[in-house]
């Protein structure tokens, strides 16, 4: 038996930008019984332990969907070739997933999640806010740490990390409004926001 039980490396953290701890409070939604196409679904898969099997949940990345431990259908699934038909939902959802996409496939992202969408359906997209100090930028990454408090008591403590860009709000909904959808809720914080979309 081996005497080097030394476990995983530790991280180090002076090589991250990483924000304050953050609280995410997260309200139930209506997806009047239809299922919710969560995009980048995977690891702690989020809206599929708020909403169990009315979640398919997708992510490019098959070992994030074996971790995810939750009753959500998982689909290896790429968000720029979305493999439903026209219409199919009512209700989109992407939760901390734009912060590890390139900003410049949004825009071909927006029309495929406009294209799955009913009339009238809904996207709802949590993100972190990144503003990246000079002094910061020859870091690896950025990393938000998160208590997520789930609408039936249950608590998730996470975190997040993606690649080193500044970010906000705008990022997200330049590229959305300029689809066609139209903001309908709006929530920015200190370090994250909350955005409510709607297809006409």
């Amino acid at each position: 038996m081996s005497e080097n039980n030394e476990g995983p490396p530790e991280i180090d953290w002076s090589q991250y930008f990483v924000i304050p701890q953050q609280e995410i409070h997260l309200s139930d939604f209506d997806n009047k019984g239809e299922w919710i196409l969560d995009l980048g679904g995977g690891g702690e898969g989020i809206i599929g332990l708020m909403k169990g099997r009315d979640v398919i949940a997708i992510d490019r990345r098959k070992d994030e969907l074996e971790e995810t431990n939750n009753d959500a259908l998982k689909i290896v699934m790429d968000m720029k070739d979305l493999n439903f038909l026209d219409g199919t939902f009512s209700t989109v959802t992407a939760f901390f997933t734009f912060m590890y996409i390139p900003e410049e496939e949004f825009e071909d992202i927006f029309k495929e999640i406009s294209r799955v969408m009913k009339s009238g359906g809904e996207l709802l997209v949590w993100e972190p806010i990144f503003k990246i100090p000079p002094e910061e930028q020859e870091k690896k990454a950025a990393v938000i740490p998160l208590t997520i408090h789930l609408p039936d008591g249950r608590t998730n403590q996470t975190g997040y990390g993606g690649k080193l860009r500044e970010q906000d709000e705008s990022a997200v909904l330049a590229p959305a409004e300029k689809i066609g959808f139209k903001v309908i809720d709006k929530k920015v914080e200190e370090f994250t926001y909350f955005v409510r979309l709607q297809k006409p």
